[in-house]
């Protein structure tokens, strides 16, 4: 009975470290940074849960492959970034998701037709 409580305990150990620690404990002073990107021929990017801007707009860039030539941050909350067929875009940020994309959208619409939003990012505050 004594080697199957050790043997558990050292599973459930093994377990508790293999696992990622939370995606807030990246975040400092209080603050989440997140970040969107775009760029040509379709390139983008995200990144959320960063502790700093630099850290989170570096993200983006790596997840762009390095094409990302419009790059925008945010702390705890939502950013997103809506472009149009001719290259015209709009972006915005708010805590709550869908106003983030909706706003972007809004803000796409007078540039260009037919905006979608092609990038979002919610930081985990």
């Amino acid at each position: 009975m004594k080697r199957f409580l050790t043997l558990s305990i050292a599973i459930a150990l093994a377990l508790v470290t293999a696992m990622p620690l939370p995606a807030m404990a990246a975040c400092a002073n209080g603050k989440c940074w997140g970040a969107v990107g775009v760029g040509p021929n379709g390139a983008w990017g995200n990144a959320y849960d960063y502790p700093s801007q630099n850290a989170a707009a570096h993200a983006v860039q790596n997840n762009c492959g390095g094409n990302c030539t419009t790059i925008k941050t945010f702390f705890n909350s939502c950013g997103a970034i809506a472009q149009g067929d001719y290259g015209g875009w709009g972006w915005a940020w708010n805590v709550y998701k869908d106003e983030a994309l909706s706003s972007a959208i809004a803000y796409c619409v007078p540039n260009d037709r037919n905006c979608r939003v092609t990038t979002w990012a919610c930081t985990s505050r």
